[in-house]
């Protein structure tokens, strides 16, 4: 049998297709998908990971994903540098198709020739779709902000 064949009948197993490990992958989506999405300077663009509508972002509700980007958007537009200082995820909770990520951060802020240092804790909950088993975004809470 040729080097070729023998490539042609590897199969490839993705662990977590079969065994997924929502504690892992929430925490993970939650930080570095949504808080260090929204914290950064750059421009939130994609969203692929919220729920389209019935979003909520700290006391604003409810909320197209749109909106949500649009709020967030207008808080980085107001100032010159945003800079994330630390971000850290300390707990995860799944119960049934919910679930609960929350953490600290700390970033500086420059407006012209002020300087802000907020830091605070954060919280992101989100939701199964029971249909998809996929894990969506609906409600964002960061202390210290005001959208």
């Amino acid at each position: 049998m040729s080097d070729m064949n023998l490539l042609g009948m590897m199969t490839n197993f993705i662990y977590d297709e079969f065994h997924p490990d929502p504690i892992y992958d929430n925490t993970r989506t939650a930080t570095e998908e949504c808080i260090n999405y929204i914290l950064q300077k750059s421009t939130m663009e994609w969203m692929h990971n919220f729920q389209s509508d019935n979003l909520r972002l700290n006391a604003k509700f409810p909320l197209t994903a749109e909106q949500l980007k649009e709020t967030v958007n207008n808080f980085k537009a107001a100032y010159d540098d945003l800079r994330i200082d630390n971000i850290s995820s300390a707990e995860c909770t799944v119960n049934g198709n919910d679930s609960r990520v929350s953490g600290s951060y700390s970033i500086s802020l420059n407006a012209g020739i002020r300087n802000y240092t907020v830091s605070g804790n954060w919280d992101v909950y989100l939701e199964r779709d029971q249909d998809l088993g996929y894990w969506y975004i609906n409600n964002v809470q960061i202390t210290g902000i005001d959208f």
